[in-house]
């Protein structure tokens, strides 16, 4: 198998004398102020990290979001990268100006986007923060995935940075709302998006629930999940959403419980097979699984994996509210792990998985 190659592009630091940004409660409202010194961790770029894998680039950009942060990804993100990909986003905040900058050119190459950051280790994405002027430049993703387990958005109100200090210039940043209502516009977020980020104190973090992100079209994958439990007891859980279809079903195998997943994304099906790693997921926590028989319909476009079900997923399935299955790399970054609700087809997932151990 082809290994991804790693280009890491740390940014230099800015020198920033006047820009416009959202920060992270770090001062306090009284202290709202306070000299911004040179050290201040608020004005270090983010590092953006790009991995291509034949056909697909995965990039992570993790920090604060200021000019040579979208600099660095114009620059690993050439003309020539891969058509399709994804941007992992961990970032506390930044430059107002440079979040709608990154987004535009995300937009631009029609790449996802999704909160995450590597691992200690940078074999893995896991959760990460997506907080302040963060959030401006996810919304730039043209899929943009809201995953349980990947972390929340948070927004607040912007201030001007001026002369070193936190101000509030009246008209000024009248035009800065202007134009970033025209932004969110463009990139088809609803306007009641922007009314409850300027009505947030600058001082404080409000975290968005998934059903306002999805409400605002913060996200783009809502997911409609549907299970059906057939008369010959297989177990069969479909889900659609506007980054791709994705199916689960569950059967018996003699003493074992035989699982298929099931995978139609945005991107062309056969790059999952680069990844070496397979899990099934269990409320987030993962179940790695052994052997996998992969097979592709070209006429469906869907690709499947086949496996059996070992003791520890077992054990969790029958106290499942979301049940999926994660694609990875034993020595790279980079995941596919994708989930669906499983409500009432808890209890059908029980009964499967007892079915088959009384067999």
């Amino acid at each position: 198998m082809k290994v991804p190659s790693i280009v890491r592009a740390p940014s230099a630091v800015a020198k920033v004398v006047f820009f416009l940004t959202l920060v992270p409660p770090i001062l306090s409202h009284a202290d709202a102020f306070n000299l911004i010194t040179n050290g201040d961790p608020r004005l270090t770029p983010a590092n953006v990290l790009t991995l291509q894998q034949d056909g697909f680039t995965q990039v992570v950009i993790d920090g604060y979001i200021h000019q040579p942060t979208v600099d660095a990804f114009r620059k690993e993100v050439s003309s020539g990268a891969a058509q399709f990909g994804i941007v992992y986003l961990n970032s506390a905040g930044g430059d107002l100006i440079a979040a709608q900058e990154l987004g535009r050119l995300i937009r631009a190459k029609g790449y996802a986007t999704q909160i995450g950051k590597l691992t200690d280790d940078q074999r893995q994405i896991t959760r990460g923060v997506c907080e302040s002027a963060c959030p401006i430049a996810f919304v730039g993703g043209k899929f943009r995935l809201l995953d349980a387990n990947t972390g929340q958005l948070g927004i607040h109100r912007f201030y001007l940075a001026k002369n070193k200090r936190w101000s509030a210039d009246s008209a000024v940043l009248f035009t800065a709302e202007r134009d970033l209502r025209s932004y969110l516009d463009e990139m088809g977020i609803d306007p009641e998006f922007l009314e409850v980020m300027m009505r947030t104190p600058a001082d404080t973090i409000l975290a968005i629930d998934k059903r306002s992100s999805y409400v605002w079209k913060l996200g783009t994958g809502s997911e409609v999940a549907s299970w059906q439990l057939t008369t010959t007891g297989v177990l069969k859980g479909e889900g659609e959403t506007s980054t791709g279809a994705m199916g689960l079903t569950f059967s018996c195998a003699g003493h074992s419980v035989q699982a298929q997943a099931r995978f139609k994304p945005w991107f062309p099906p056969t790059a999952l097979l680069n990844y070496e790693t397979h899990s099934i997921t269990v409320n987030g926590t993962k179940y790695p699984v052994q052997e996998v028989h992969a097979g592709y319909d070209k006429q469906s476009g869907f690709i499947t994996f086949d496996t059996t079900l070992g003791e520890e997923a077992l054990k969790a399935l029958p106290t499942a509210e979301r049940v999926g299955y994660a694609l990875s790399f034993d020595n790279q970054p980079g995941e596919y792990s994708r989930a669906l609700s499983v409500q009432d087809g808890g209890k059908a997932l029980a009964q499967v998985v007892k079915n088959c151990s009384d067999k």
